[in-house]
């Protein structure tokens, strides 16, 4: 199983380095600097800037402003507006200093429709691979006694009782994470990421650096199998269009699971 597990895993790295780099560098005018910027922006506001934000709405607001509106509506709001951030500093990156159209992130419609079924054809079987890997790590964690702990977002759905703000996490996790996430990791990073170190190592290092930022250790080897595949999706392709709807899919698949799991089994996730 482990042996067939890296030969698929290997089969969705293994790229032609040559044609990469030529066709990439061709479409591809940011540097690795730019990557590495772009990257350390994105975390700082979201592990220092975002709290460092809503510490201050609530000295100004005071804590009955916080208590008001609810305190996970403001983080909502504070982390759309940090994604939202990252992105137009992308674009300004692309468009402004490096004179490119933003189609050159892979936002384009060519070959949409193929593009899309070839996505969820590799999304199908890569599926139980990830699932696989979830249940590797949690028999893991029981046979020494280590109790995974569920990531924010998911306490979140489990525990919320405001139907908006459930609605909210919704909208963001299936349509606004998942667009923003693949322009800034696959569309800006890989891109860069290609030039300096090819294509299969752009990839995996991309994929890296997405299962990092989610913060959970035990996901962590389910994230990066999702992340090579988005990545894998974006070299065959060369368009954002297949990894974007594959990873919507993906998270409207966890999140269907989640809200099961809170209305029908009183918020209890069972280990799989």
């Amino acid at each position: 199983m482990a042996q067939e597990t890296g030969k698929y895993l290997y089969k969705l790295l293994k790229v032609n380095s040559t044609q990469i780099r030529q066709r990439i560098t061709f479409n591809c005018r940011w540097s690795i600097k730019d990557a590495i910027k772009v990257f350390l922006a994105y975390v700082i506001l979201m592990f220092v800037g975002m709290p460092s934000i809503i510490h201050l709405v609530s000295a100004v607001f005071g804590h009955n402003f916080l208590g008001n509106i609810g305190h996970r509506n403001v983080v909502l709001f504070v982390t759309l507006f940090i994604n939202l951030s990252v992105c137009s500093y992308v674009f300004y990156i692309v468009h402004v200093e490096c004179h490119q159209s933003i189609t050159a992130l892979g936002l384009s419609l060519v070959n949409l429709s193929n593009n899309i079924k070839q996505g969820i054809k590799k999304y199908l079987v890569t599926l139980p691979l990830i699932i696989l890997a979830g249940f590797v790590i949690n028999l893991i964690s029981s046979y020494y006694g280590i109790n995974p702990e569920m990531q924010d977002v998911v306490k979140w759905i489990l525990e919320e009782k405001s139907i908006f703000v459930l609605i909210s996490l919704i909208f963001f996790g299936i349509i606004i994470a998942p667009l923003i996430e693949e322009i800034i990791f696959r569309g800006f990073l890989q891109s860069a990421l290609k030039n300096y170190f090819g294509g299969r190592y752009a990839i995996l290092i991309s994929a890296s650096l997405f299962a990092a930022v989610h913060m959970d250790i035990f996901a962590f080897f389910q994230i990066l199998i999702l992340g090579i595949l988005l990545g894998y999706l974006y070299e065959k392709t060369q368009t954002l269009a297949a990894s974007i709807v594959v990873h919507i899919i993906h998270n409207s698949l966890t999140l269907v699971f989640l809200l099961y799991f809170k209305f029908f089994l009183k918020g209890k996730v069972p280990i799989f």
